[in-house]
This record gives structure tokens, C-alpha cells and sequence, in this order.
């Protein structure tokens, strides 16, 4: 058989038309490079097409379906969003008109996968998601190392360090993984119904048992997943601005992602954020492009396989 002539064609995981165009694919990815209050190391504007470079050589087969599940839900990528400089409150507003307008188009994708940029992103595209789901039914979850729960740092209400404050706003918050908060933060948290906190210790303890509260939080609800890298353990996932000791590992991640696509009525957005790009390097690029697929995996098909698309078959709404 001769070589291919062309290489694959340049989106997540490098998949042919048949199993990426927007009409056939119910899993959507959209980049966004967005850096512009990082407060310790840069790079994040770069950690889109990091994700999108390290996805191509992944092996679609996974054991843990018997098949190539990108090849049976089909995945297509947008183009990524144009930075706004004016302020980070504008390049919130304009993730939220972008992520409004992607989930009430037709056709439009059963799980949209975010590829940030810093974490700020994420209170735009969870004002959207609210805007869509029955009322009081959303739900939000964080994976990460820092509480986020700052009102203002440093000028703006739309930091990376007020993430999570922000989904607060929108919906209850269960946070996993944390390790580093202010006295501020921690004296807010205390005085919350709606907000549960995990820290580190507890979320990498073997016996998981903050897995059964995970579990009663998210049932039969619609759920924003929100994974800040910096959540995982630095010894696998060195390449974010502001490393912390501790974390999780892959497996406890894995065990998140399973209890929430198990138990959730939907999961219609997440977002995989704050990966800032080590040139030389690799393993942590990977990392992300492999959570990203395996999430869409166990959102769609969780345990059960499903088929592959068809030619010409349109994506359910």
C-alpha cells in the first residue's frame, strides 16, 4: 500500500471528515488561548495548541470500551477563539457569547470540551451553560490546587484566582484537590450550604471516600466540569504556572471523571485549563490531550460502548 501523501487533517486527534465535521460529531472541542491575569508563570495562551498537537499521535483504541470510541461519537474542532485584550471581564463575556451561541445552534455538540488558556475562561462558559439547563439543575465541579475563591485579585473580579468564586455565583461548587487558599478564601468557604471542599489529602487518600459525596452532589444533575491542571500531582503534570505540592494522581482522576459520568443527567461543557507548555517536555501535553479524549469517552458512552457514526448522520441535539 503506498504512504499517504497528506497528513492528517490538523484538529483533535487528527480524525478524517467522516468522524469531524460539525453535522456527524457529537463531541466538540473548542480552543481557547487565553492568558491575561496569570500571576506567576506565563504560557497558557500556548496550551491549546499544545493539547490539539499532542492529541494527533494518541491511540484511539481504548480497553475500557473495547473500541475506538473517537471513531464512534466522532469529535469535531472549532476554530480557536480570538483573544479580547481589553479587560478580563471582556474576554469573559466573549467566551460566554461564544459558548451560548455554539450550544443553541444547529447542529450543535452533546458535550462541548473547553481547551483553555487560564482559568478565568471558565466563568464565561458556565454563565452559558446556565442559560440552558432547567433551573436549579446545574451543578459545577472543580478539580484544582487553589481555592479560587477570592472576590477581586489583583483589579479584577474575572482573575484566575476568582474562578471558582465565579462558578459560585452561577451554581453550588464541589471542589477536589485543593491545597492553597488564603484566610479570606477559607473563611468564605465555611459560611457556604453550597460549596464543598476536598482538600488534597483526602482526595488522593486510596480509600476515596469523598467519591460517595462526589456522587450524591452530581446525581441526576447537570454538571460544568472545570479541571485546572495544577489540581494533579507536579511529579505528572509539571507544566502550569503555579505548581503546588501534593495533588492528585491519573487513576483518582479517572475515578472522578467515572463517578460523575456514571451519576450526572448531563455533562454538556467542561473544560481542561491553565496548561502552560514546557518546550521540551512532552508527557504533560499528552496528559491533557488524553483526559480530554477519555472525558468525552466517559461522558458519552460511559460503560456501555455505543456505535460507531455513520456517514451522513447528524449529531443528536
Amino acid at each position: 500500500m503506498n504512504a499517504p501523501l497528506y497528513q492528517n487533517p490538523w484538529n483533535f486527534m487528527g480524525l478524517q471528515e467522516e468522524h469531524s465535521s460539525p453535522g456527524r460529531a457529537r463531541a466538540w472541542v473548542l480552543p481557547a488561548p487565553h492568558e491575561g491575569t496569570t500571576s506567576y508563570g506565563a504560557g497558557t495562551r500556548d496550551g491549546p495548541t499544545a493539547i490539539l498537537a499532542a492529541s494527533r499521535p494518541i491511540e484511539r483504541f481504548d480497553s475500557e470500551f473495547g473500541n475506538e470510541p473517537a471513531l464512534v461519537y466522532g469529535i469535531h474542532t472549532l476554530s480557536a477563539l480570538a483573544p479580547v485584550r481589553q479587560s478580563p471581564d471582556s474576554m469573559v463575556e466573549a467566551v460566554e457569547a461564544a459558548v451560548s451561541a455554539i450550544l443553541s445552534g444547529r447542529p450543535r455538540p452533546e458535550v462541548l470540551g473547553i481547551l483553555g488558556g487560564e482559568h478565568s475562561l471558565s466563568a464565561g462558559a458556565v454563565r452559558a451553560v446556565r442559560r440552558i439547563v432547567p433551573g436549579g439543575s446545574l451543578v459545577a465541579v472543580q478539580i484544582d490546587a487553589h481555592g479560587d475563591l477570592r472576590d477581586e485579585y489583583e483589579g479584577s473580579r474575572h482573575s484566575h484566582g476568582c474562578a471558582a468564586r465565579r462558578i459560585l455565583d452561577e451554581c453550588p461548587l464541589f471542589q477536589i484537590g485543593i491545597r492553597s487558599l488564603c484566610a479570606e478564601e477559607d473563611a468564605f468557604r465555611r459560611g457556604r450550604a453550597d460549596l464543598v471542599t476536598v482538600f488534597s489529602e483526602a482526595a488522593a487518600d486510596p480509600a476515596g471516600a469523598f467519591l460517595d459525596d462526589l456522587a450524591r452532589f452530581v446525581r441526576g444533575k447537570n454538571v460544568y466540569l472545570t479541571v485546572d491542571l495544577d489540581g494533579l500531582d507536579p511529579s505528572i503534570m509539571p507544566s502550569v504556572g503555579t505548581p503546588e505540592p501534593g495533588g492528585i494522581g491519573w487513576e483518582r482522576l479517572l475515578d472522578i471523571a467515572r463517578v460523575i459520568a456514571r451519576e450526572a443527567a448531563r455533562v454538556p461543557v467542561f473544560d481542561v485549563v491553565e496548561l502552560a507548555p514546557i518546550p521540551v517536555l512532552r508527557a504533560p501535553d499528552f496528559l491533557a490531550a488524553k483526559l480530554v479524549y477519555k472525558l468525552f469517552s466517559l461522558v458519552l458512552l460511559g460503560r456501555r460502548g455505543g456505535q460507531a457514526v455513520r456517514p451522513g448522520a447528524a449529531a443528536r441535539p
